[in-house]
């Protein structure tokens, strides 16, 4: 019940403070940022945000990404998840966003040969195609975007964010993400 509350206010807080939309903000930008699993696993992150409704102050963002990470002597994992976001511009430049996402994480292990129980009970050698995971995802960031002062459509921005794994082990293995990059725009502002 609290849950579909918080669900509740946050949709109509979302909506509230949408105003009319304005043709100098585009409405597609892109995204690059490290990606780094527990923050000192190497990854990368590609996106794309999409902004259905949005104002000079608020965005709600549909967005798309795709990645991967490294965990040396551990596994190499690429994904590939959707997110609904939405994110609050101050006149000063900052901005603050949350989000939530599903998606497929498949992942590799690294290490000696993987083998596979038969249904007779014998244990065979078996490629390394890797494991397929449900990827559920939380983040809450931060940024500035350089609008007001340069009128360049870049922002950076630093989103620590929670995901987790399943099935692992019979449940959901909870990772920690470091998203640190920079969001542009590709080609002249978009019209409403």
């Amino acid at each position: 019940m609290k849950i579909n509350k918080s669900l509740f206010l946050t949709i109509f807080f979302s909506i509230s403070l949408i105003k009319a939309q304005t043709a100098e903000v585009p409405k597609i930008k892109y995204s690059i940022a490290y990606f780094g699993e527990t923050v000192t696993h190497l990854g990368l992150n590609l996106g794309f945000e999409y902004y259905p409704y949005q104002s000079n102050t608020h965005q709600i963002i549909l967005a798309s990404n795709i990645g991967g990470y490294k965990h040396i002597r551990n596994n190499t994992s690429i994904f590939i998840r959707e997110q609904w976001g939405q994110r609050i511009h101050f006149k000063n430049g900052l901005f603050i966003d949350q989000f939530l996402g599903l998606g497929y994480l498949h992942q590799f292990t690294h290490g000696g040969s993987n083998y596979i129980v038969q249904p007779n009970g014998a244990v065979i050698k078996s490629p390394n195609t890797g494991q397929p995971k449900f990827m559920p995802s939380i983040a809450v960031g931060t940024g500035y975007s350089f609008q007001n002062k340069t009128h360049s459509s870049t922002s950076i921005f630093i989103r620590p964010e929670l995901f987790w794994k399943a099935p692992f082990n019979g449940y959901y293995l909870t990772h920690f993400a470091l998203n640190a990059g920079i969001i542009f725009q590709i080609g002249k502002k978009n019209e409403k």
